[in-house]
């Protein structure tokens, strides 16, 4: 008996559903395997439904809406040509073929091209057979490559740099806290247990307890959306009814962090003094005991950036430069050679022998400036189609659909990777689709205070389906 596939198609109501309905009445044939599921517009449709649709047994999916220019909501179908190309390319990077996820165009007026659509993807995932989106968990023979050991010179002169900066960054607070010009300066601090964390200084006096050296890996801008917050009347307040301004000390790439909170209107550019640092690489390891001295994180090894792309305050610049060897190749960093070497199946096996790990813990979430939505949509227990279960194919929706939505806002700050206590290498999703970004974009997160390609219109110059 051959092979049958099941395919779920997203027809947009207005143009490819049409299509459909006139490809009926002049009785050309499509074939049998199709499932249409009606939509108001291509832009509508979620990467979660993808998803969900694979977990739950299509073999292929296609997402069918109008013509570039002719979209009913006029530029619904811009975000599908922009998003469903991305997340086909996220998805084959996970271990499914690409050609299971296509995205074309159909008219009302085009019965004809609708059935020639339908047969050619039908017979193309025939082609491929069953999906292998639930290939047994049987392990992974994937490794990372070691981190090497020599790239960072410590004792005494790093050590003088670092008190040197240290009391650069303590006496920029005391004088923003003195003249009153910020409330609030998130920093660094050493706690009693002798490990760097962030800290909140609200007075002048207690500028000392800030320190600056290679444990300082935290994020800090993730707390800049809980320190500004919004009234209902849109303006930045404090309880006193003042409006709120804050100093966050900043490394290279939390800085661009800020560039997206700004692009994205989260707060305002009056409301945040930027105390920018030159930064040599953080420890791996930071933040956590019995982990090496003087190996850089793997962010470290790969960033050629050492200068925040803005700020008010610039600290580092005039102190003597600690000499590193140049940044690695970031595939040999990541190891993307090793893991887009294998074939679909035996990617599947790997991430999914990776999510099976996932505990759940929403660390991951919780560290990255970039993930605040009030209530997760993966959180969320009143959504049949997601879910809140600890199943491997509900975590690997989680950590997919995770990385889709920062696609083109993660800069890149690994702190996701870093608190997982799971150790699941979730930064070769982010990195895979900021490569993504750069390469239909031309587009680099935070590098200037812009959007995401995502929520902008196609352009002249892009391509398309």
């Amino acid at each position: 008996m051959s092979f049958e596939p099941k395919i779920i198609a997203f027809l947009c109501t207005w143009c490819s559903y049409t299509g459909a309905d006139t490809a009926g009445i002049a009785r050309l044939k499509s074939p049998a395997n199709i499932r249409a599921i009606r939509v108001p517009c291509s832009g509508r449709v979620a990467p979660e439904w993808i998803m969900k649709a694979f977990d739950q047994g299509a073999d292929g999916v296609l997402v069918l809406g109008c013509h570039i220019g002719e979209c009913h909501y006029e530029s619904g179908n811009h975000r599908a040509a922009k998003r469903i190309p991305v997340l086909q390319e996220l998805m084959a990077y996970a271990g499914l073929e690409p050609e299971r996820l296509r995205l074309d165009w159909v008219s009302a007026s085009e019965g004809e091209r609708f059935s020639r659509i339908t047969s050619e993807f039908t017979e193309a995932v025939r082609a491929l057979g069953p999906v292998q989106w639930h290939t047994p968990l049987t392990g992974s023979t994937f490794t990372r490559p070691r981190l090497a050991s020599n790239l960072l010179k410590m004792p005494a002169q790093q050590r003088d740099r670092w008190q040197a900066m240290t009391e650069e960054i303590q006496q920029t607070a005391r004088d923003l806290l003195a003249n009153e010009e910020v409330d609030c300066v998130i920093g660094y601090e050493t706690g009693p247990r002798h490990r760097t964390r962030p800290v909140f200084i609200y007075k002048a006096d207690d500028a000392d307890r800030l320190v600056w050296n290679q444990d300082c890996t935290h994020n800090l801008t993730t707390y800049l959306g809980q320190k500004l917050m919004r009234s209902q009347f849109g303006k930045l307040t404090d309880s006193t009814n003042r409006v709120q301004r804050v100093a966050v000390v900043v490394k290279a790439c939390d800085s661009r962090a800020i560039h997206m909170l700004l692009a994205e209107k989260r707060f305002e550019r009056s409301q945040v003094h930027v105390i920018g640092v030159i930064c040599d690489g953080i420890r791996q390891g930071a933040g956590f005991d019995n982990r090496p001295e003087g190996v850089l994180q793997r962010r470290c090894q790969a960033c050629t950036d050492t200068r925040p792309v803005l700020s008010d305050t610039l600290i580092g610049l005039n102190e003597a430069r600690i000499d590193r060897l140049p940044a690695r190749d970031v595939e040999e960093v990541y190891g993307y050679p090793q893991l887009t070497a294998l074939n679909p199946t035996e990617r599947i096996q790997f991430w999914l022998s990776q999510f099976d790990r996932c505990i759940r813990c929403y660390a991951c979430r919780q560290a990255c400036p970039m993930c605040d939505c009030p209530t997760c949509l993966y959180e969320r227990d009143d959504s049949l189609w997601t879910g809140m279960g600890i199943e491997t194919n509900e975590k690997r929706t989680f950590h997919l659909g995770r990385a889709y939505h920062l696609a083109g806002r993660c800069v890149g700050c690994d702190e996701c990777e870093r608190v997982c206590p799971m150790e699941i290498p979730i930064s070769l999703l982010n990195r895979k689709l900021a490569a993504e970004m750069e390469a239909r974009f031309g587009y680099q997160t935070g590098i200037a205070p812009v959007p995401a390609p995502f929520v902008t219109i196609l352009g002249a110059e892009e391509k398309h389906p």
